[in-house]
């Protein structure tokens, strides 16, 4: 049997960051909603790239904050053995690694000239031991097998590119900061878009293309892609965002909404992005992911013959329960509802929440059944249900957080979670109303197809489907597979490293 062991950012953690975001960031974004490719690229520019210029001189004094380690010690981004004091240890004569720390700026300022306000913006320029920072020089990033050069440990590299599309010498971060390093890329030809076309120094022309969109080379940009879902976002660069926000007063976006980059340049272009993070879809889908394909529809996994029940009959059948006629089909992801407490007149004590016009009900039994890591999951205990009202329902697929499932009822009729990853049920309910039958079940997330949906006008928005990768960024399903291996599950805008042994 296989054995999934959790090492993923914590969401527990994300969760407590997010509830201390000093802004709104569906407000924050506004402009950008509905948007998607190069008209959402340049409406995150126009958000963005008016915002306070933090001096050069002032960097020091800014990593304190937006750097700073729980030792106290400052954050080396190329190494792993330096324990630098801010300020005190800032850049000076060097003959090894760890005798000072440099300001790097990740897009070299040779290559725009060391303009404006890009050679001191607190997003790109990152505190690095200055050693490797000059092994670094004015290369571009990449990956490469360390042949010219590797920092303690081989934390970082440098060597000829084995990217397909560039062959030159280049630097390789450590895994652990390459999205972070993506994500900073993405923020650079985002925010500064209007000028990219001036950045032609050294072998910036290996990797930006000189227009605003896509801005970086095909090479660069696909391997960046990769590096973004290779490494999630996690706690630490959640916290250095707030940090470069409460001194610069702009956010990096691609932070804030780790999916975005697929919205501007990847998988999910032909879907319009949602600042509110509930991604919605119409009855059919459309665009290059619509319809019945692999990721598109509303249906999620299952298809349309899966198990049915008893639509139309029974005490929780039927139209038992008001229609909002705004609801629409779409994925409901339980870690991004806005829960209340709640009572039912039938099934008592819980929670609530609204979706895509329809209520979200978790109603407990017992006071061992609760929401838990903040309301990241629901786990129901035997006796307790869940509730999605507000239209006809005619096909619910629930997702599991993870292996702890049990048998679920539905209208009197046992079902199975399938391959320990879903579930699925047709027929018609309004509410749709399941029990936990006994023992336990997490679930993270339910895929919801109503009768008649509203339709959306312009383009479909993207449901926020359960994606797997390999530990190379590339797709194998929606389901984690047999063999073992290192894995990343993308639920919506959270990202889980699994590993499956």
């Amino acid at each position: 049997m296989k054995r999934y062991v959790l090492s993923c950012v914590s969401a527990f953690l994300i969760s407590l960051l997010a509830h201390s975001q000093s802004v709104n960031l569906a407000t924050y974004y506004s402009k950008a909603n509905g948007k998607n490719k190069a008209a959402l690229k340049s409406a995150m520019s126009d958000i963005i790239s008016s915002h306070t210029v933090i001096s050069y001189d002032g960097l020091h004094e800014a990593y304190k904050t937006s750097d700073i380690r729980p030792d106290g010690k400052l954050r080396d981004w190329y190494s792993n053995i330096t324990n630098f004091v801010p300020v005190t240890d800032k850049a000076g004569s060097y003959k090894k690694e760890g005798d000072c720390y440099n300001r790097e700026h990740s897009v070299p300022q040779s290559w725009f000239n060391k303009a404006k306000p890009m050679v001191s913006d607190l997003v790109h320029v990152i505190p690095t031991d200055g050693y490797v920072n000059n092994r670094r020089s004015s290369y571009p990033f990449g990956e490469n097998k360390g042949e010219i050069y590797m920092s303690a440990n081989a934390y970082s590299k440098v060597g000829a590119c084995t990217v397909s599309g560039y062959s030159g010498t280049c630097f390789e971060p450590n895994d652990e900061i390459k999205g972070d390093i993506a994500r900073i890329y993405f923020y650079m030809v985002t925010c500064y878009e209007d000028k990219i076309s001036s950045w032609n120094g050294g072998t910036a022309s290996q990797v930006f293309d000189g227009s605003t969109y896509p801005g970086l080379k095909k090479w660069t940009l696909e391997m960046m892609l990769r590096w973004a879902k290779q490494d999630p976002v996690d706690n630490v660069e959640l916290a250095r965002n707030e940090a470069v926000y409460k001194l610069q007063k702009n956010r990096n976006p691609f932070v804030d909404y780790p999916s975005l980059c697929d919205y501007v340049w990847g998988d999910s272009i032909n879907y319009s992005f949602d600042v509110t993070k509930e991604h919605v879809v119409d009855s059919g889908g459309s665009g290059e992911e619509g319809g019945s394909g692999e990721e598109g529809g509303s249906g999620g996994e299952g298809g349309s013959g899966g198990e049915s029940g008893q639509g139309g009959s029974g005490e929780e059948g039927g139209s038992g329960e008001q229609s909002d006629p705004s609801a629409s089909s779409g994925t409901i992801d339980f870690s991004r509802l806005e829960w209340a407490s709640a009572t039912h007149p039938t099934y008592g004590k819980g929670y609530s929440a609204t979706a895509g016009g329809l209520t979200i009900g978790y109603y407990v039994n017992t006071s061992t059944n609760a929401m838990v890591s903040s309301y990241s999951e629901i786990r129901l205990y035997g006796g307790a249900v869940l509730v999605i009202g507000g239209a006809d329902i005619v096909k619910v697929v629930l997702h599991a957080a993870d292996t702890k499932l049990n048998d679920m009822e539905i209208q009197g009729e046992t079902y199975e979670w399938k391959n320990s990853s879903t579930l699925t049920w047709t027929g018609k309910m309004n509410p749709f109303v399941v029990l936990a039958s006994g023992g336990q079940s997490r679930i993270s997330s339910a895929d919801v197809t109503i009768n008649n949906p509203t339709q959306v006008a312009g383009t479909p928005h993207r449901p926020s489907f359960r994606l797997v990768f390999d530990s190379q960024g590339r797709f194998v399903g929606r389901s984690l597979p047999d063999r073992s291996g290192l894995y990343l599950v993308r639920e919506g805008e959270k990202t889980t490293k699994v590993n499956v042994k």
